[in-house]
């Protein structure tokens, strides 16, 4: 397994400087990429506005999806180009490595109860410190489909199609092997999930953007620890589009039956 000494393990300035950069750059390129395939989605559908996208469920779904097959070439063509094949910790799947992409998502449950407390804390400082509310930032998802659920349905396979793959390929497999290559294992998987964390800004449609990258981040480092152990990006990629798709499915049930979660 992989969670073996050094942990830490600082290498020259010239692999740090380049590995920093290319991070940066295969997430910004992801970012255009996701941005140009949208777009031909939305041209493929004769759609010329979020409005109007949100009232087609297939085709919100459709353009998320290609979203996201940019990432994926993205992440491909960096690794491709670069000759970076060994970056991405690809094996065939063992029945074990779906019990870890289960307890995956068990542990993201968990850090996302634990960073609900602490993002009630801070809001609370911030709240007494500044009298500023504080409102838990939203993601742009979450807050269509509670006006239209049928987009839930249709987001469950992009989630775990889709975002999940895209999302592990990008950050886990790439950002954290090159910040891990520069920094050692744990600097570069907290690196990696901050990144990750600030990553999802382009996500939120309401409430404060620091709630939902801190958020974001912790769900971040969970993915991060298990790639790490298991040595495998399948394994956390099943974990994200299984988490995505379970939220997608009960937001669907409670939009439809106005069922809330217990306080």
């Amino acid at each position: 397994m992989a969670f073996t000494p050094p942990y830490v393990s600082v290498a020259d300035g010239r692999t740090i400087v380049t590995s920093t950069v290319r991070a940066l750059a295969v997430v910004a390129a992801a970012f255009l990429f996701a941005g140009v395939f949208a777009q031909l989605g939305l041209s493929l559908f004769g759609i010329g506005s979020q409005g109007a996208l949100t009232r087609s469920p297939i085709a919100y779904a459709v353009v998320n999806a290609l979203s996201f097959v940019g990432f994926i070439a993205a992440g491909y063509g960096f690794v491709k180009l670069r000759e970076e094949d060994s970056l991405v910790h690809v094996r065939r799947p063992t029945p074990s490595d779906f019990g870890w992409a289960l307890l995956g998502v068990l542990g993201i449950f968990l850090s996302a109860l634990l960073m609900g407390v602490v993002v009630d804390l801070l809001s609370a400082a911030v709240e007494a410190v500044f009298g500023t509310s504080v409102e838990t930032g939203q993601n742009s998802v979450i807050t269509e489909g509670r006006s239209n659920p049928e987009l839930f349905l249709y987001m469950i396979p992009v989630a775990l199609f889709f975002v999940g793959p895209a999302e592990e390929l990008v950050f886990r497999g790439i950002v954290q092997g090159l910040f891990r290559r520069s920094f050692g294992l744990v600097p570069g998987l907290l690196l990696a999930s901050l990144l990750f964390g600030i990553g999802h800004f382009f996500a939120i449609s309401s409430g404060s953007a620091w709630t939902y990258i801190l958020v974001a981040g912790a769900l971040g480092l969970v993915l991060g620890a298990v790639y790490e152990y298991t040595e495998s990006i399948t394994v956390p990629a099943l974990a994200h589009g299984l988490w995505n798709a379970g939220l997608f499915a009960l937001n669907y049930y409670m939009a439809t039956t106005g069922a809330s979660l217990p306080v």
